[in-house]
């Protein structure tokens, strides 16, 4: 009798070890995620600090980690877009307005097309996903070079348009590695990330 109630006490210590020692590699696999993801950012603070505010549980997967970047991507350009808008109604600074003008074009088609993302994420269509996220760099760019054009100063939009840059690249890069995982696809080249700029 004392025999099997050491057996059972060794087999409940081993489950307990098993248990212990399985969460750190689940927690570890979402950090290497973050970590890949984040490296290839201009702002690798940022980027974790987005991930680490909005993660579900310690063992999110790259598919949880796309949505997240989808979700925070389209919640930033529909803002800024908002702000944008805002700030043409009242603004009598003709240049000001030119700069402005030129970005609600581009936030206008980058919101669109993170919530064009976002359905098709949600429809679990990933391959759609970056195939509507394939422009917005371009479009933020766009909005980017117009408020570089000389004389140059500090804009109103510099830190939305960075933070914007950023997501972008978080969320092209997820979803790439959500293809890789879902089709063993081999990996894609570099995404070409705009350097950081100081003003």
């Amino acid at each position: 009798m004392e025999s099997a109630d050491k057996l059972v006490l060794a087999s409940l210590l081993l489950v307990v070890f098993l248990m212990i020692n399985i969460q750190p590699s689940q927690s570890q696999s979402t950090q290497q995620l973050i970590e890949k993801i984040c490296r290839s950012t201009e702002d690798y603070g940022f980027c974790r600090k987005t991930f680490e505010a909005h993660l579900k549980s310690q063992h999110d997967d790259i598919v949880a980690l796309t949505q997240i970047t989808v979700e925070q991507a389209t919640d930033h350009a529909t803002t800024t877009h908002e702000f944008i808008r805002e700030t043409l109604e009242k603004t009598r600074d003709p240049a000001l307005k030119n700069d402005l003008t030129e970005c609600e074009n581009a936030y206008r088609e980058i919101t669109q097309s993170f919530y064009s993302a976002a359905v098709s994420f949600f429809d679990k269509d990933y391959s759609s996903v970056e195939k509507d996220e394939r422009a917005t760099p371009r479009l933020e760019a766009s909005c980017d070079q117009t408020l570089q054009t000389p004389p140059k100063k500090q804009h109103i939009l510099d830190e939305r348009n960075r933070e914007m840059r950023i997501l972008i690249t978080m969320s092209l890069i997820s979803v790439q590695e959500l293809l890789r995982a879902r089709f063993n696809l081999a990996p894609a080249a570099p995404l070409a990330v705009a350097p950081s700029r100081s003003f």
